[in-house]
């Protein structure tokens, strides 16, 4: 069963790391208890939730995600464990040299406004 991922408890470990033709970026993280949480990033190119981050899910269109606020707690713990994913090189680990140059476009745009866009 997925857990939020506010309720894991460190340490706190990425699993997997994987992403969608359509630009979306997913993350399973787990605990030093066992719990799992999904949580993705929206690469869509015409998603009004471009860029933004999902908990529960691996895609925003799964009926359990729930698009997380930008400055909410899970954004604390989701972005610096990405960023030391990659530091770390795990971008080099299962990832061609175009899938790690999609994951970071979308993973760098990450809470990017969406301009000239229609409301």
């Amino acid at each position: 069963m997925l857990s939020p991922v506010t309720s894991l408890n460190p340490p706190i470990s990425m699993n997997l790391v994987s992403s969608y033709d359509d630009g979306t970026i997913w993350f399973s993280l787990e605990d030093a208890q066992g719990q799992s949480a999904h949580l993705c990033i929206d690469g869509r190119v015409e998603s009004k939730t471009r860029f933004r981050l999902f908990d529960l899910a691996r895609h925003p269109n799964d009926e359990n995600a729930r698009l997380v606020g930008l400055g909410e707690p899970e954004e604390g713990i989701v972005i610096p464990l990405i960023s030391n994913w990659i530091d770390a090189g795990g971008l080099t680990r299962g990832f061609t040299d175009y899938g790690a140059e999609r994951f970071l476009y979308t993973f760098n745009r990450y809470g990017e406004p969406l301009l000239n866009r229609d409301s």
